[in-house]
């Protein structure tokens, strides 16, 4: 152990960087910085013991992963409720398209790109254009639109 030098972390660093690349969860990521600084203070101050050089990574690991975990936390893109993954419909939101089947009773029917989408609204004409404004499900929520 007394005989690791600077680019040994350097090194093992860029290893848990790359594994990063595999695995995911940005784990590896912080581990791998840790040692890239370690590798780096080494090169600065090449008489810090191996003691020295386990603790400051072993610190710096926990620290930097904990502080990304906490920063992620809050993160609007890890908000599956907000996102529209998987959710086509939502996507769909703010579109103007017009009715291929008249809203009669409350229930009509669009066609946006390649999908026939049944649609609930005030009564209107088929070729009425309307806008999407929310989603139940796989029935979009339209209003009437006016062509200006």
């Amino acid at each position: 152990m007394e005989e690791i030098v600077y680019w040994h972390w350097v090194v093992f660093g860029l290893v848990l960087i790359i594994l990063e690349m595999f695995v995911p969860g940005a784990v590896f990521l912080w581990f791998g910085a840790s040692a890239v600084v370690v590798g780096g203070l080494l090169f600065l101050f090449p008489g810090i013991g191996w003691e020295w050089q386990v603790l400051i990574f072993t610190a710096l690991s926990i620290v930097s992963l904990y502080s990304w975990k906490k920063i992620r936390k809050n993160a609007p893109e890890d908000d599956t409720e907000s996102g529209t993954l998987n959710q086509r419909g939502k996507a769909l939101i703010g579109r103007q398209t017009p009715l291929v089947e008249a809203i009669s009773n409350g229930v009509g029917r669009v066609q946006i790109d390649d999908t026939f989408w049944r649609v609930e609204g005030d009564d209107l004409a088929q070729g009425e254009l309307v806008k999407v404004i929310d989603t139940d499900g796989a029935t979009l929520k339209v209003v009437a639109t006016t062509n200006n």
